[in-house]
């Protein structure tokens, strides 16, 4: 008969790790209930920005539990909700003045996704109904979400049940095997769109989805200035909506309230989480275009689709309180500043290693593909387990981030991922570069390169 025991009624995403149990979190660190210290370096799954323990965050959302805990939207709205909504559209880019909110990534995905399809329908375009996205990308787990996500291993055991979503190559340059880019893209990744929405009729092809900056099974890989205004012009041609992932990089993790600033660039819709309410409480949305609303209210219809937890009093109060201590603290400044100082000096630090590929990224998110050998850029085999020991060696040393396999070709290589909470000190991320290359020392020896 099974053991009851506390240590295995939970079920874990994976049974041959073994978790310490987190007791207390402050600032950027975590603290095991054995008074281990960790540095956060995933900033939870890339969410606690504002970092732990907060308690102006943690007593504005007791209070509003006294107030006002749930209203359903299908009935009533609030007014923390129409002010939440009239903040974050006054930061979006451009025209996007309208949003949905929703309780997290995959829900918001799922909602850019009907709307996307919904808008079709409503100007006559019936046929518009496929998703382009992108290999490599990661959108969600839900399955109009996993339809868009390019990550086979995610895929395949729920591939009867996807949609026949096409994808094509990201913008991932140090192993681009697209002709004439060499390392140095020159935009033919984003001529593949064109190439795509040819291919299944531009009649049939409702929207394109990608992250602004690959966070999925590549991490941080930054596009050049021209490949997201490549994509805008493409997408106009054939009157395909673009949507951006912004789950993981808007609020603040390039320096601006959405990483699409970056490029000079309006998409129709843009979804975000995870740093709108910083961890401490489950909160997304989807920002979309006038066009869109426009079309909505015209066809006298309601949208078509409900979560229980839209417009949510205690989420839209703390998404408040958010950006209030974001403007307060001038977060994006700070961000611009500290994530300057962590692109540098991980390149000094790092680049040392000969398991270093690559070093990319942009503001506070850092990705560092490791290889077997850095002039052929030959990865390390499935075999040797790289992720998981590398990952183990930095946990032992205070620091928690992602170490991830298969990226380079979806079975062997791997990166490692430093998404921190965005109040980091120049202090802290040299603490954290020291472990890292503490650790990838430990990881050559063991693996003789």
């Amino acid at each position: 008969m099974p053991s009851t025991t506390s240590e295995n009624s939970l079920f874990h995403r994976d049974a041959d790790y073994s978790y310490p149990v987190v007791v207390r979190g402050e600032g950027i660190y975590l603290f095991d209930e054995n008074g281990k210290r960790y540095i956060d370096g995933g900033a939870g799954a890339g969410n606690v920005t504002l970092g732990h323990g907060r308690e102006r965050i943690a007593n504005v959302l007791a209070d509003q539990a006294k107030t006002l805990a749930y209203c359903f939207s299908a009935y009533f709205t609030n007014r923390l909700a129409l002010t939440l909504a009239e903040r974050v559209t006054k930061v979006a880019p451009g025209d996007l003045n309208h949003v949905y909110f929703v309780s997290g990534g995959s829900e918001g995905i799922e909602t850019a996704l009907k709307i996307a399809r919904q808008y079709q329908v409503q100007r006559g375009q019936t046929q518009k109904q496929k998703v382009i996205a992108r290999w490599r990308s990661y959108h969600g787990a839900s399955l109009g979400a996993l339809s868009c996500t390019g990550i086979p291993s995610m895929r395949s055991h729920f591939a009867p049940w996807l949609a026949d979503f096409p994808h094509i190559p990201p913008c991932y340059s140090y192993r681009c095997e697209l002709a004439g880019c060499e390392g140095t893209c020159n935009l033919t990744c984003a001529d593949e769109l064109e190439r795509a929405i040819i291919h299944e009729g531009p009649e049939n092809v409702a929207a394109f989805i990608a992250e602004p900056i690959v966070q999925g099974h590549v991490a941080a890989a930054v596009p050049p200035p021209d490949y997201f205004k490549r994509i805008r012009e493409i997408c106009d041609r054939y009157d395909v909506l673009l949507i951006l992932d912004e789950v993981i990089t808007a609020f603040g993790r390039m320096g601006k309230y959405f990483a699409i600033e970056h490029f000079d660039v309006v998409p129709d819709i843009a979804v975000f989480a995870k740093a709108i309410s910083s961890g401490y409480c489950p909160l997304g949305g989807v920002v979309f275009s006038d066009k869109i609303a426009e079309s909505y209210a015209s066809s006298g219809k309601p949208f078509a689709h409900v979560f229980t937890y839209v417009n949510n009093p205690l989420a839209m109060r703390v998404g408040l309180e958010v950006l209030d201590i974001m403007e307060e603290e001038k977060i994006l400044e700070h961000v611009t500043e500290v994530g300057a100082y962590l692109q540098q000096k991980s390149r000094e630090v790092l680049s040392q290693h000969s398991c270093v590929g690559e070093i990319r990224g942009l503001g506070l998110s850092l990705g560092v593909e490791l290889v077997r050998d850095r002039a052929t850029k030959e990865p390390f085999e499935t075999s040797q387990n790289v992720s998981k020991i590398l990952g183990q060696l930095l946990l032992d040393r205070g620091l928690s981030m992602s170490a991830v396999g298969g990226v380079a070709d979806f079975t062997r290589g791997e990166d490692i991922r430093f998404n921190p909470p965005l109040i980091i000190t120049h202090e802290q991320i040299d603490e954290a570069l020291d472990i890292m290359d503490e650790s990838l020392t430990e990881l050559e020896g063991k693996l003789g390169v």
